[in-house]
């Protein structure tokens, strides 16, 4: 399994951009831009911004990470310190261009020992490529889950401007906590949502102390483990699309697999069936990568009639042959 280093995350949070340790309103990395412009020149080594944006709290995470990071982490992950969810941070789990998650201590009251946390990256959408294809006919939302209906914010998200980038990041996030509460209250095989604060997300951890579940794409099954985990997959599958969603990037790369168990993650890019012009061919390509994935368990499926059979059974409406 790969795992990256948290380069990606120095990138984000470096000392040249103030916009990307951001928060409810923009005190924040006002602050931030405000000491870094005043910070003397060849001294930006020096920079601490835990010291010098004054945060001020008792958690204190094991987890070892550099000064930009630790700010990061303290700035997200302190609320739910504060809040007793989780009482530390552990290691990282998992870094990329659009998010970081972390296996955090849980708080004893808690029903669990360990939680992930995923904190997304303010420059996820200028490597998110075709964006406005999984935005199509989805209902805008903001970080309060309130819906997006001025000119000004609809134009802004247009435009991609920064205020727009905004605005897309927020209504990501609050859609992939949103689709965590629908489809793991419909028995579908996420990991279970715990909460949601500003730009991260509290959901259940897959794993042990040791190591986090790994991808399913760099799991060797055994041969008779192969139909039975494609036909849960194929019933997963199925389930979010009875219940209106179409995950949009599945393939076994976002599928987590532990000890016969299995959790779909990586779900902000989902969309409706019946809201989507583009719905049937993203469902289709999931189904083909999936079906790509246990080939080679001997799954012989074709995957394209497999698809137009599972929509025709769930999608109800008389559009259907639109899309096929």
């Amino acid at each position: 399994m790969k795992f990256y280093s948290t380069e990606y995350l120095d990138d984000d949070i470096d000392s040249t951009n103030p916009h990307t340790l951001r928060r409810k309103g923009k005190r924040f990395h006002k602050k931030l831009s405000q000491l870094q412009t005043e910070a003397p020149l060849g001294k930006v080594a020096m920079f601490d911004p835990v010291a010098q944006l004054g945060i001020e709290t008792d958690f204190n995470p094991t987890f070892s990470a550099s000064k930009l990071e630790r700010a990061w982490i303290l700035e997200y992950l302190g609320p739910y310190y504060e809040d007793h969810y989780i009482t530390d941070v552990l290691r990282q789990v998992k870094g990329g261009k659009e998010a970081t998650v972390y296996c955090c201590l849980a708080h004893s009251r808690m029903e669990t020992k360990y939680i992930a946390a995923k904190v997304y990256r303010p420059k996820m959408f200028r490597t998110l490529k075709n964006d406005a294809e999984y935005r199509q006919g989805r209902t805008m939302v903001d970080e309060e889950n309130q819906v997006l209906r001025g000119r000004r914010e609809k134009l802004a998200i247009k435009k991609k401007s920064d205020y727009g980038q905004h605005l897309l990041h927020d209504a990501w996030l609050s859609t992939e906590y949103q689709m965590l509460v629908a489809l793991h209250a419909a028995g579908v095989d996420v990991p279970k949502p715990i909460a949601q604060s500003g730009n991260s997300i509290l959901m259940e951890y897959l794993g042990d102390a040791e190591m986090p579940a790994p991808m399913l794409n760099t799991i060797k099954l055994e041969c008779d483990e192969g139909r039975e985990l494609f036909d849960r997959v194929l019933r997963n599958i199925e389930t979010m699309l009875a219940h209106n969603v179409v995950h949009a990037d599945l393939s076994a790369f976002n599928i987590l697999y532990w000890d016969g168990d299995i959790r779909i993650i990586d779900l902000p890019q989902a969309v409706n069936p019946y809201v989507n012009p583009k719905a049937f061919q993203m469902f289709e390509r999931d189904v083909t990568r999936v079906c790509q994935y246990f080939h080679h368990y001997g799954i012989t499926e074709n995957p394209h009639q497999l698809a137009r059979t599972l929509w025709k059974r769930n999608v109800k409406r008389d559009t259907t042959e639109v899309f096929l």
